[in-house]
């Protein structure tokens, strides 16, 4: 079975044009082989990774940042390659691992995280003849551990999320399709994934610092197929939210949580936007947190055929979230990512739409404590799936902003430092 990248199952697909009008580009060097280290990449506002990079994603913990990303080419497979941000320098690239059976899309792609002072990836292998039967394979340092689920099942296994938790270890959480495969079972509707069986479930454990893998559990027995998961730490609480899916094809974001200790919670919805889907539309929530405590989650709906964007503030008190503020409901494409600051100042990007139908903007929103909420496009992109997840970090009081330039001949990550 040959590596590829299955996108054809998600959302229409167009060409994607990349302006920067404020921001000053500095191209980097080729491609690097397996085994290679290229040179480090200069401090600088914006950078290039080298050319055929895609879908970032930034890493972050233990006061360390790193930037993964994916390389593909004929004769190697897939390769997942990070970097690590040190004194304002990328430094030299490293190759994790690589394959050529590994499954890989715009949507549901590898990543790499800190873990005390190594670091866990994981990245999605094919596991039976679906298009949808893959695996999640996980290593953490330079060993490779394995697969992270163990029921053995040919099925949909993805959208990966995780977080540190004390004690050298990380919640992990993702999208579970073994009853899927369950014959007999009512038909799944969603999106043509599945020829039968129950729906999606949505399942977690704890990881180790030597890799084992223990407290697995499932946290909702029918949620949404194909979009992203988000799993946080805050204090003593862990929470994870996720798009639901009822049995009347409600899709809204719901979220679980426990204490140290106790145990998980029931789903419940952030906001009953009541959207009601027949597919997934590939577009999930992203949740943040910050030391002192503080929890926030952005995401998207077009529940009453208004599409829109929206932001809310856990509160520990009710253990709810507040009633949501629509940071953008002119259209947007939605495809957010969030951080919070040490004073509580929520910082989300994501997709708006632009006056030029063909074009859509990766915007900038801030969001202070008191609710007032500033707006800055950063640059424009195409409205295509290859234009991905633009992804947000903060780290050293800057925030960076990573996403896939593939205006030229090959794609290449673009990482930009923004002012907050």
């Amino acid at each position: 079975m040959m590596a590829s990248t299955k996108d054809s199952a998600f959302l229409p697909s167009a060409a994607i044009t990349l302006v920067l009008t404020a921001l000053l580009l500095v191209a980097c060097g080729g491609d690097t082989t397996p085994g290679e280290a290229s040179e480090p990449l200069a401090a600088s506002r914006c950078v290039q990774l080298p050319a055929g990079s895609r879908l970032p994603r930034f890493g972050a913990g233990s006061g360390r940042l790193l930037l993964s990303y994916v390389m593909q080419d004929d004769s190697s497979g897939d390769r997942l390659h990070v970097r690590e941000l040190v004194d304002g320098v990328w430094g030299s690239d490293r190759m994790v691992s690589s394959g050529d059976q590994w499954f890989i899309n715009w949507a549901d792609y590898p990543s790499v995280k800190p873990f005390g002072d190594s670091l866990f990836y994981h990245y999605l292998v094919y596991s039976g003849e679906g298009t949808y039967d893959y695996n999640i394979h996980y290593g953490t340092g330079s060993e490779e551990r394995g697969v992270l689920h163990n029921d053995g099942v040919a099925a949909e296994h993805g959208f990966v999320s995780s977080a540190h938790l004390p004690g050298d270890k990380l919640q992990l959480t993702w999208l579970d399709g073994r009853k899927t495969k369950i014959e007999g079972s009512p038909t799944s509707a969603d999106h043509g994934h599945h020829g039968g069986g129950e729906a999606m479930t949505l399942r977690t454990a704890t990881l180790s610092a030597e890799g084992a893998v223990s407290e697995r559990k499932e946290l909702d027995e029918r949620v949404c197929d194909c979009c992203n998961t988000a799993t946080v730490v805050a204090g003593d609480r862990t929470m994870v939210a996720y798009r639901d899916r009822s049995e009347s094809e409600i899709r809204d974001i719901a979220f679980v949580s426990r204490v140290a200790g106790g145990e998980w919670s029931a789903p419940r919805p952030v906001h009953a936007d009541n959207w009601e889907v027949t597919g997934c539309p590939v577009n999930g929530p992203a949740l943040a947190a910050n030391e002192a405590g503080d929890i926030g989650v952005t995401w998207y709906t077009a529940a009453g055929g208004m599409p829109r964007i929206q932001f809310a503030r856990y509160n520990a008190s009710r253990d709810a979230f507040d009633a949501p503020i629509v940071l953008d409901g002119q259209d947007p494409l939605g495809r957010v990512d969030i951080k919070l600051g040490p004073d509580g100042t929520a910082y989300v990007t994501g997709l708006s739409s632009s006056d030029d139908p063909e074009t859509a903007a990766i915007t900038l929103w801030t969001i202070t404590p008191d609710g007032s909420v500033d707006a800055r496009r950063i640059h424009t992109t195409a409205p295509a799936r290859n234009s991905g997840f633009p992804r947000l970090a903060l780290h050293d009081g800057e925030l960076l902003v990573a996403w896939t330039n593939i205006e030229g001949d090959e794609p290449v990550v673009e990482v930009c430092r923004v002012d907050r």
